[in-house]
């Protein structure tokens, strides 16, 4: 079984998986739980541009409902780009009623991007080239956890100019910068945060490995000194005992707040940057893999994956799954 591992070699496989090009088409991935492709359905883009829009969105829908699909990729390959977004934006809209996560990508010109994507670094003006497609076969995509999507476009603009201005004030003094983003992190778990701006400064903190490290450690009782520990650089005695044999705590963590630090990490990485993915990705991993859940840990790791592929503690999660479940 071949993994398709991105957005790009999922646009240049679509034709060979159709049989033909789809000019001037929508096409809808479906994709079940785990990533297993649950069915491709191919619609006219003129008739998105009708009056029978709405019917025909409302059809793919319950489709999509039909298969089980837990995420729904859909791709526009049109020779406009702002028709191309007209013609998906029906079906994106329906779709995110059903599925838990929806993604968009447009291809115009040989070019794919995703339009809802601020970052210059994940889609650059113009768009990425479409790669060179691989021998069509069996295919997996890497799925989402049920219940996250993407913020909005303007809510992720507003996180992503304040984790830049946050990483700007971390170039100027990163030992006072590491203490103070732990701090909005322990304040956001006992008092929430609203707004996409909080969010961003939540991210650009999580997007540094010692403060990621002083958070997840923050959820076990009694580890204060391996907090202080792990914000410093240190590998100490305080840190393994509050950490277990394979990265599990030594002691419960503390249901309210771990439960606190999940829907936090999900609301970080749904306005987060994709620069900054992984780091909340990866962090939702190990709550998941703390519990028990190792089809959740993986999914979130793969996510972090997809984002930065050799984001090591994703890596690590994984590899203790493996060791876990016997595999090689």
């Amino acid at each position: 079984m071949t993994v398709i591992t991105g957005p790009g070699e999922l646009v240049a496989l679509i034709p060979s998986m159709l049989g033909f090009e789809p000019f001037q088409s929508v096409v809808v991935v479906l994709v079940k739980e785990r990533g297993a492709m649950a069915a491709m359905i191919r619609l006219d883009a003129r008739d998105l541009l009708t009056d029978d829009a709405p019917e025909i969105a409302f059809g793919v829908a319950r489709h999509a409902v039909r298969e089980g699909a837990r995420r729904a990729v859909v791709l526009g390959f049109l020779d406009d780009a702002s028709a191309c977004g007209a013609a998906i934006d029906a079906v994106t809209g329906a779709l995110a009623d059903t599925v838990g996560e929806v993604e968009s990508w447009l291809v115009v010109d040989g070019r794919y991007f995703c339009p809802d994507c601020a970052d210059p670094s994940c889609c650059p003006p113009g768009g990425r080239i479409v790669p060179d497609a691989g021998h069509p076969g069996e295919r997996t995509w890497r799925a989402g956890s049920p219940g996250w999507k993407r913020a909005a476009p303007e809510a992720r603009r507003l996180s992503a100019r304040a984790a830049n201005r946050a990483e700007g004030r971390a170039a100027r003094d990163l030992v006072r910068w590491r203490r103070s983003s732990l701090d909005e992190w322990l304040v956001a778990l006992d008092d929430g945060v609203g707004g996409p701006a909080p969010l961003g400064r939540l991210a650009a903190g999580l997007g540094d490995v010692r403060v990621r490290d002083a958070v997840l450690l923050a959820l076990i009782p009694g580890a204060e000194d391996a907090v202080d520990d792990a914000l410093d650089g240190r590998d100490s005695a305080a840190i393994a005992a509050s950490l277990g044999s394979g990265m599990r705590p030594s002691r419960p963590p503390d249901p309210d707040r771990t439960c606190a630090a999940g829907e936090m990490l999900r609301n970080v990485l749904a306005h987060a940057p994709s620069r900054l993915s992984a780091p909340p990705a990866a962090t939702l991993g190990v709550l998941a893999w703390w519990i028990g859940d190792a089809a959740s840990a993986r999914s979130w790791c793969e996510i972090a994956l997809d984002a930065d592929p050799g984001y090591r503690l994703a890596l690590l999660t994984l590899a203790l799954i493996g060791t876990a479940s016997g595999e090689a």
